[in-house]
């Protein structure tokens, strides 16, 4: 990186941080004026979009229109309906203490932010948030992934389209970039990424005490019972896991199976793969591609680890790696030294582990770090609620994958390992606010005129009084 691009980046952040308090001021309507331009943006941009995502994924145009550009449409047009809902200072009810007094709470922006995205949804992840920042008043510098080059040019092309520099940019570059950055002062940082790099990020917040969300990852199950039909189990999690080639951080990492019907589930998940996706996968147009060499070589070692220490593997482990081409890959009776069982796999393999009752499986989840997600497949409600119970994890779903993210009202975030804070729609506005108190005492009954000096014996039975009624 030359110094003068360095000086560049310095030159949009002090922009930003003389220009947050002017943003800050927007009205909602204007913030609101300021969404809509940005939906026209991407709708105007529609083939640009896709075109970036095949160039970078080789993403089939549905796949990339119904995971990057739809969620961001619905984001938008979710803000732009509750907005005003969400932002209204809000009057909250006194006890005794403070009969008469106004308490309200006021959401008021942040100040500046930082949102570094990732590479596995390089639109969908660098503008999802970007739509909550710019909701709750605040300026952003958006930082996407250099793995994905192409998206990234019209991600740039979009934003500058709407805003201006001083209040919403794009920085593109390498590690280095990333690290200038974080060496800055923000009001708020939010990251999407790997829990190794998050620890870096949370450190780096910590120095100028800047609030931090972290969307990390991690290795979610997807758990099968013997109360429904293998049928409708497989083409679900299949399609959870091949989703993007699996380089999804919800997507189900490995499946924890009924032993009586590991073996029929093996065969089941091989029919609908063929039938799907043909004799030949690599052939089909619906499949995406590994995003780099890097990535390709660190799962291709993960699958040839777990078959070298004794695991089956039914289906998959071929590829091509000038296409950057991994075959979707079952295994079976992997050992639990496997590297494939500790690390977040990130690609198109389904590692399949069997047990004879739920307390295994659950104690298998629990030996772990938290999970981002937890699939269940099963009609038992009793033992859906035991799994949730005993279990934690960023979001359960039941009988579906993904989709859960997609939910209006539902937060989406990890626990832990797997992520801190909560995004989208509403959650992801208080996200990027402040929720300031503000009291105004009735000066008539104020709590201070029984409290205040001198004590005596009669501020010490108003004490009494206080803390055996109230």
């Amino acid at each position: 990186m030359l110094r003068n691009e360095f000086q560049i980046i310095d030159q949009i952040y002090d922009s930003q941080v003389e220009n947050k308090f002017i943003i800050k001021k927007l009205t909602v309507n204007e913030r609101i004026i300021l969404l809509q331009k940005l939906e026209e943006s991407i709708l105007a941009h529609r083939q640009e979009i896709t075109q970036g995502l095949h160039l970078d994924f080789r993403k089939s145009i549905i796949e990339a229109e119904s995971t990057e550009i739809f969620p961001i449409i619905s984001e938008i047009r979710l803000f732009r309906k509750n907005l005003k809902k969400w932002a209204k200072t809000k009057s909250v009810s006194n006890n005794i203490v403070f009969f008469g007094s106004n308490a309200k709470i006021q959401y008021e922006a942040k100040g500046n932010c930082l949102i570094i995205s990732p590479w596995n949804y390089p639109f969908q992840l660098a503008l999802v948030h970007l739509v909550a920042c710019i909701a709750a008043g605040n300026t952003a510098i958006v930082k996407p992934s250099e793995f994905s080059p192409n998206t990234n040019k019209v991600v740039k092309k979009i934003i500058n389209s709407v805003f201006s520099s001083n209040h919403v940019e794009v920085v593109k570059g390498e590690i280095d970039v990333t690290t200038h950055l974080l060496n800055k002062k923000f009001d708020h940082i939010h990251f999407t990424g790997s829990p190794k790099v998050g620890k870096i990020i949370m450190a780096a917040g910590a120095k100028h005490l800047s609030s931090v969300t972290l969307e990390l990852g991690g290795k979610s199950p997807l758990i099968i019972d013997d109360t429904m039909p293998l049928e409708t189990i497989v083409s679900k999690a299949i399609w959870g896991k091949l989703v993007n080639n699996g380089q999804t951080c919800i997507a189900p990492d490995y499946i924890l199976i009924q032993e009586n019907r590991l073996n029929d589930f093996v065969k089941s998940a091989i029919k609908y793969l063929e039938k799907t996706f043909g004799q030949d996968p690599k052939e089909s147009p619906d499949l995406a591609r590994i995003i780099n060499n890097k990535n390709f070589h660190r799962i291709r070692d993960l699958i040839q680890d777990s078959i070298a220490k004794g695991a089956k593997c039914p289906y998959g482990n071929d590829y091509d790696e000038k296409e950057l081409y991994i075959k979707p890959t079952l295994l079976t009776h992997v050992d639990s030294n496997s590297e494939i069982l500790h690390e977040e796999i990130f690609g198109p393999v389904f590692p399949i582990i069997s047990y004879t009752t739920i307390n295994e499986a659950i104690n298998f989840i629990n030996e772990r770090e938290k999970p981002l997600a937890l699939y269940i497949f099963s009609k038992n409600k009793a033992l859906i609620q035991q799994i949730s119970d005993e279990t934690s994890s960023g979001a359960v779903m039941v009988n579906e994958t993904l989709i859960h993210i997609m939910h209006p009202n539902l937060p989406f975030g990890g626990v832990n390992n797997s992520g801190i804070g909560s995004s989208t729609g509403k959650f992801g506005f208080e996200d990027f606010s402040h929720a300031k108190p503000v009291l105004d005492v009735n000066q008539l009954v104020s709590p201070t005129k029984f409290i205040n000096y001198p004590y005596n014996s009669r501020t010490q039975k108003i004490i009494n009084l206080m803390m055996k009624y109230l």
